[in-house]
């Protein structure tokens, strides 16, 4: 891997290209140039158990000032500045049960991980110092079934996804701790029947710019979109590979427009839809190269017009400009 002088890591497709990249990344002090047709920037990571290496990473998420937060099958958290330089890091504090999924970055830099297989949320400082957890296995309200995603209102609301018999999106609130910050359940926000299907694995959450919340109905592929008060606002998706459908989208995220970014592990693709459900771009394909994924899990918007990949079988971050 080559860097340019302001640090930005450049993944060189073809070696007579290098010097012209680098140079045009100097000369113009922003990203290089695309690496390929359909927009990849660069990539990072590789498989391995160091700092910026990854063992099956299956969670994304990003920070209001450009921190890249990811999760992977090492029970680590890893924090990546916006062009992929590793930072810090951190280990969950158990692993043998299992490994985390999916987190979220809250406004203020916390960072909420579900800890998937011990059936709880940790809130870190992002330099990875614990500060709070809540939830324990269960059924009930305040208990979780294997939680996968964490998301945020405006109003101090947090919400948790889960699956495995309870397919629920439940609410919780801050309250005052005698050690800081705690969190009380507040609702089961959604969970059974909805629009004629039981929620099946909703793998990720996303509250866009207008308040309202969206939800990646996995085992359904589908997508639902709610208000804060609970009311169903839209309902699209269907099993398939062609433009407006989708096969297992595991990761949802909104971008400055409204629009709604959908990564789908099962099609080895992203899908941008608008808040209507129409669909207005698909890019990827399953493969080996860059710009093909495999098994991606993840993806978020970055700034700048960026978008990071979970490219999760090939053990890397692919970033893409479109």
């Amino acid at each position: 891997m080559r860097k340019t002088p302001d640090n930005t890591p450049v993944i060189v497709a073809r070696r007579r290209y290098a010097p012209l990249l680098v140079a045009l990344a100097a000369v113009c002090g922003c990203d290089p140039p695309a690496l390929t047709p359909n927009g990849v920037v660069h990539s990072f990571g590789s498989q391995g158990l160091g700092p910026g290496q990854f063992g099956y990473p299956r969670g994304i998420a990003r920070s209001p000032d450009g921190k890249v937060f990811i999760a992977d099958k090492t029970a680590r958290i890893q924090r990546f500045d916006q062009h992929g330089s590793f930072e810090i890091g951190w280990s969950m504090p158990q692993r043998e049960a299992g490994k985390p999924v999916g987190l979220g970055v809250h406004a203020d830099g916390r960072v909420f991980v579900a800890d998937t297989h011990y059936h709880r949320v940790i809130v870190f400082t992002p330099d990875g110092e614990e500060l709070s957890r809540f939830g324990e296995l269960g059924t009930g309200d305040g208990q979780f079934q294997l939680p996968t995603d964490v998301a945020f209102d405006d109003r101090g609301f947090v919400y948790v996804s889960e699956y495995n018999g309870n397919d629920r999106v439940t609410r919780w609130s801050e309250v005052p701790g005698s050690t800081g910050v705690e969190y009380a359940f507040e609702s089961v926000f959604v969970a059974g029947p909805v629009a004629g299907r039981v929620l099946r694995r909703p793998s990720a959450l996303a509250v866009d710019g207008e308040q309202t919340l969206w939800i990646a109905d996995a085992c359904n592929h589908r997508l639902l979109r709610f208000d804060l008060d609970g009311k169903l606002l839209a309902e699209f998706g269907e099993m398939g590979k062609a433009a407006g459908q989708l096969r297992y989208p595991y990761d949802i995220d909104v971008d400055d427009d409204g629009n709604l970014l959908v990564c789908e592990f099962g099609n080895c693709r992203l899908q941008w839809f608008d808040p209507a459900g129409r669909s207005l771009r698909v890019w990827g394909k399953p493969g080996r190269e860059l710009g093909e994924l495999s098994s991606p899990w993840g993806a978020v918007v970055g700034k700048d017009g960026l978008v990071f990949v979970l490219d999760s079988l090939n053990a890397r971050v692919q970033v893409i400009r479109l």
